[in-house]
């Protein structure tokens, strides 16, 4: 699947203001001025990290972030190895306990040379742990300065992975819908389900005729708990969120005051889900993500909100059933005005850093394996086949991907939809999204209203709000 997928993806993410750079100047050129190349070879990568990495005789130590792509780390880690030398050791954090992993770490004797940051608030707290990348071929080859963390004066990280999420289909189960005799709808096709009205209707007549379609639920577990609720505390909350401020809002500033205007489209959509679900909503606690995917996967149900990362988990299921080419985007619709405009959330926040507080050498070592994975012929095609990362890197061109998700990315697109930008970057911090999540569990068990989950989530915003600004300088 190929170059010009990923090349339109870039430039979806470009529209959307991407700007994850703290203190940054916003450049919208190409990264060159200013930094080192290298010696490059006819395709433009650098041969220097894999050749210098095999005088280095130490373990180079990389918390990675992404629990989806675990397995697939340790097959980068072994290749690694295999062609360098270089013993290196990938650990993957828990799913929502990646800063509290890697304060514990810092503080050991295993401190990572490869961590990542997600927020202008991680930035703050670990910037003076990055080393500058700025001299780095890596660097060299990012295709615009927007994809860096900064601050101090120095590129403190590299936005490492460009995604997209709305909610996934397996359209064999929706076509089967949409051609039934039995159906109470006038929907023919998932391109005319591009407001909440017409979501609704679709979904509440599928999970009436679940049966003759073959599906436990039309969705897949609202996985709600703890650890496994970011999909809705986080991804789900960035619509509300941009419908609040506004495309303009930067992303990179100030946390802004909340005052959850949208919070009945949330609920519109959040309702949809845990109504027409695989799971009970008074079960939704017991349910992680890796149960919803497999339900999807397994084809027990047609639908479930996740992005186009999830595409290894789907995969990689055993007794998977759902076929690659039915496999497809829709945006997530709430009700909000002007909704029918408007396509998936698209955006990067995650970059890796480099420990500077280790030994140099360390420090190189670790440099040297972010170049040969991003620039050598194994490291590409583990990128974009067994990683299934879109990078904003140039060593990447060529890369020939595997995700279907990435083709319907760039469907949406093209039919000149807005992509939503991560607007959630800004939540203050993960106090807020783990007491959201909590407060969404209580309230789909029936033991908490909305109104007063409406006002928790308010007024601790109002807190957490202060905490963050004040610890970023606002």
């Amino acid at each position: 699947m190929a170059k010009r997928v990923i090349s339109v993806l870039l430039a979806t993410v470009m529209t959307v203001s991407l700007l994850v750079g703290c203190g940054g100047s916003g450049d919208s050129g190409s990264s060159d001025a200013g930094a080192s190349t290298g010696t490059e070879n006819a395709s433009g990568s650098s041969d220097s990290g894999a050749a210098a990495s095999g005088d280095y005789k130490g373990t180079i130590r990389f918390l990675n972030f992404k629990p989806e792509v675990s397995d697939a780390m340790q097959e980068v880690a072994a290749a690694y190895t295999a062609e360098t030398g270089v013993d290196i050791q990938i650990e993957t954090a828990a799913s929502g306990q990646y800063e509290s992993t890697l304060t514990a770490r810092m503080d050991s004797s295993e401190a990572p040379a490869i961590f990542v940051v997600e927020t202008a608030t991680a930035l703050a707290t670990w910037k003076d742990y990055c080393r500058d990348l700025s001299d780095t071929d890596l660097y060299a080859s990012v295709t615009n300065k927007a994809y860096t963390y900064e601050a101090d004066g120095k590129v403190c990280g590299l936005v490492y992975v460009l995604e997209g999420w709305g909610i996934i289909v397996n359209s064999a189960i929706t076509d089967a819908y949409f051609a039934s005799a039995n159906k109470s709808t006038e929907y023919t096709s998932l391109d005319e389900l591009y407001t909440f009205d017409a979501l609704k209707a679709v979904v509440e007549d599928m999970t009436a005729m679940k049966d003759e379609l073959g599906i436990q639920g039309v969705f897949g577990s609202t996985s709600l708990k703890q650890g496994d609720d970011w999909r809705y505390q986080t991804h789900l909350m960035n619509i509300p969120l941009y419908w609040e401020w506004g495309a303009d809002i930067d992303i990179n500033g100030a946390v802004p005051e909340f005052s959850f205007k949208e919070a009945s489209t949330f609920k519109n959509i959040l309702d949809l889900y845990l109504n027409n679900s695989v799971t009970e909503p008074n079960l939704v606690g017991t349910k992680t993500v890796d149960d919803s995917m497999a339900e999807f996967a397994l084809g027990q149900c047609a639908m479930i909100q996740n992005g186009d990362w999830a595409w290894n988990t789907i995969l990689n299921t055993d007794g998977k059933v759902v076929e690659n080419d039915k496999v497809r985007f829709i945006p997530i619709t709430t009700g909000a005005a002007g909704e029918d405009k408007m396509g998936l959330t698209v955006g990067g926040s995650q970059a890796f850093c480099v420990n500077s507080q280790l030994p140099e050498e360390d420090q190189q070592a670790a440099i040297d394996f972010l170049t040969w994975l991003f620039s050598s012929e194994t490291g590409k095609t583990l990128v974009a086949q067994k990683l299934q990362f879109v990078t904003p890197f140039s060593t990447m061109e060529g890369a020939e991907y595997t995700n279907p998700l990435f083709g319907s990315e760039n469907e949406i697109s093209a039919t000149g939809k807005t992509a939503y930008s991560t607007v959630c970057n800004l939540i203050p911090d993960q106090t807020w999204k783990d007491d959201f999540g909590a407060s969404l569990l209580l309230y789909a068990q029936g033991q908490k209203s909305w109104d007063d989950v409406v006002a928790d989530a308010v007024a601790e915003w109002e807190v957490e709000r202060k905490i963050t600004n004040e610890a970023n300088g606002y």
